[in-house]
């Protein structure tokens, strides 16, 4: 694993990412249904890149002859997958930025949930790219998941964004936002509260991400871009209003 990569930070968000996602939070079907679209329309081996607790393995999933990667670096994140979901993907624990798979293997390389944003360094995005683009075959497409709008989230003290209680988890946040321009970073800092157990504190870096850098990293790693949504809709983007930026971006040397 490179050194960039926070393993204990990333281990000890799992239980909370996982509780969030489908729990305290609902389950975002126009989500479920865009990347099951784009797994329709990219047919053969699927990669999902930062696969984190396997929320996007049923629609990623077609038939055991269309086989599904699911790569993921944190054991914490590994560990919270169920059974019948961990049967729809093969998991391995791994970097994106050092992928151990052959050149051309895959047909479509995602990267949902904003992981983008999770490695800080650029030259890290860059080597998550071109290893995004070396494991494709010649035909195949990346879809990377980020968020301009990041740079737009005003800084916040001790809100409290949520205070779950459904009758068996009680799950309180109370979330501090800081940015550093000079960084490009904005950070989020988590002070969870579950049930009685007590309080987990965690702070979590992202990077700020532009379009243009965005589009001009694609570009350096051999990738040319073919498509931009700005939501699960495929709704034209549109950089001061939509909630995500959605990039289909293919090989070069493949035209």
């Amino acid at each position: 694993m490179r050194p960039g990569f926070d393993a204990r930070l990333w281990d000890s968000y799992a239980p909370f990412f996982d509780a969030e996602e489908g729990t305290v939070f609902p389950v975002d079907e126009a989500e479920l249904l865009f990347y099951g679209r784009m797994r329709r329309r990219l047919r053969g081996r699927a990669l999902e890149i930062g696969a984190g607790c396997g929320r996007l393995a049923r629609s990623l999933f077609l038939s055991p002859e269309h086989l599904t990667v699911a790569l993921e670096p944190s054991r914490g994140m590994l560990s919270r997958w169920v059974s019948e979901d961990a049967s729809m993907a093969s998991r391995i624990r791994a970097l994106g930025q050092e992928m151990p798979f052959p050149d051309n293997s895959f047909m479509l390389a995602a990267f949902p949930y904003n992981g983008m944003h999770c490695i800080l360094d650029p030259a890290g995005r860059s080597a998550l790219l071109r290893e995004a683009a070396r494991v494709l075959e010649p035909e195949g497409r990346v879809l990377l998941e980020t968020c301009p709008l990041f740079a737009a989230r005003p800084e916040d003290t001790d809100s409290v964004r949520y205070d779950f209680f459904d009758g068996r988890l009680r799950l309180r946040l109370e979330e501090t936002v800081r940015k550093d321009l000079r960084r490009g970073s904005i950070t989020f800092f988590m002070k969870y509260t579950i049930g009685s157990a007590g309080v987990s504190e965690l702070a979590l870096e992202l990077a700020l991400i532009p379009p243009g850098l965005l589009l001009a990293e694609i570009e350096e790693a051999g990738l040319s871009v073919e498509e931009i949504w700005g939501d699960y809709d495929f709704s034209p983007f549109d950089a001061e209003a939509s909630p995500r930026m959605l990039t289909l971006a293919s090989r070069k040397d493949a035209g």
